[in-house]
């Protein structure tokens, strides 16, 4: 990404070594500007209602004057060098802008703004700021409908409906708002939390890291039926085994055990015999077990293998 943003700045600096005048600073202005509404569209207006409004007006003016300053002063550096240096090549002016212009779709390739900002990544925190208000409604608006879902639903409906609106960039943000809005005790949802906790033990999501707490999230979910955890229960302790890696997107050990010791057939709903129970709590605690082993086990998380899609984002950012 750093690389090839350089090339947005050697263009203005080729043009001044090159001895070519201030008639190029408007192209240059043009691409810098093209640049910026690209990779930071967080800096500029949203909608044309927005465009309209003074503040809106006077940001959007300020960052072209800014970047009018920046090309003068890089247009002036490279005359400058060429100065000193004696050598001025002597080249056609598309050149210098077409190196520029390079810098913009090949940003591009390497950053996708939007995207990153719904899968949680920025390029600093004023992009974070301004991006992840909105990535986190829309994730809020994208979960209405598995909310919506009744009761009764169909599993087959109800896996279907997790797995198309999970099954994007922004699943982590999704699954999340899901997760806070089940805590609410007046929510049943139950075909909504089974599917949930199907989706999110799957090896396919676990294994990549897609969703680095996908399997926290499923505990949080089950965590008080007692049916669910019985079904969660065995599908953690088979994932923790072949993935230790990802231990650290599983539940706490103290929150496992925790559950354990709370009782889990205290569920009114729940129609559990004691030595289902019992095995339920004995399940419990020995997933604690094997996430604590694997914590023990395991490198620091800056050494963890990444998901090649995650990595390729915290490298752009």
């Amino acid at each position: 990404m750093k690389g090839a943003t350089t090339l947005l700045y050697i263009g203005p600096l080729f043009a001044g070594l090159s001895g070519l005048g201030w008639e190029m600073v408007g192209p240059f202005v043009a691409v810098f500007v093209i640049w910026l509404m690209i990779l930071r569209p967080e800096q500029w207006p949203a909608s044309v209602q927005e465009w309209l409004t003074a503040p809106a007006l006077g940001a959007a003016l300020a960052q072209v004057l800014s970047q009018i300053l920046l090309v003068a002063v890089l247009i002036a550096l490279g005359r400058g060098f060429g100065a000193v240096s004696g050598f001025m090549p002597v080249v056609n002016p598309i050149f210098p802008i077409a190196v520029s212009f390079l810098a913009i779709p090949l940003c591009r390739v390497l950053w996708d703004a939007r995207e990153a900002a719904d899968r949680g990544v920025f390029l600093d925190e004023e992009a974070e700021a301004a991006q992840a208000p909105r990535a986190a409604a829309e994730a809020g608006s994208a979960i209405v409908p598995l909310l919506n879902l009744a009761d009764d639903a169909p599993d087959s409906t109800t896996t279907a409906d997790v797995s198309r609106i999970l099954g994007v960039a922004g699943a982590e943000l999704r699954l999340n708002a899901l997760t806070a809005a089940l805590r609410q005790p007046d929510r049943s949802n139950a075909s909504l939390r089974r599917a949930l906790v199907l989706w999110a033990s799957e090896p396919e999501i676990v294994a990549p890291g897609r969703v680095p707490t996908a399997m926290a999230n499923a505990f949080e979910i089950a965590r008080h039926d007692p049916d669910l955890l019985r079904l969660y229960a065995p599908r953690a302790l088979a994932l923790i085994g072949a993935f230790p890696d990802r231990a650290e997107g599983f539940p706490a050990p103290a929150d496992l055990r925790a559950a354990a010791a709370d009782e889990p057939g205290a569920n009114p709903d729940s129609d559990l015999p004691a030595h289902l129970l019992a095995d339920l709590r004995e399940g419990l605690n020995a997933l604690a077990l094997a996430v604590e082993k694997a914590l023990d086990s395991v490198p620091p998380s800056d050494d963890l293998p990444q998901d090649p899609v995650d990595q390729s984002a915290a490298s752009r950012a």
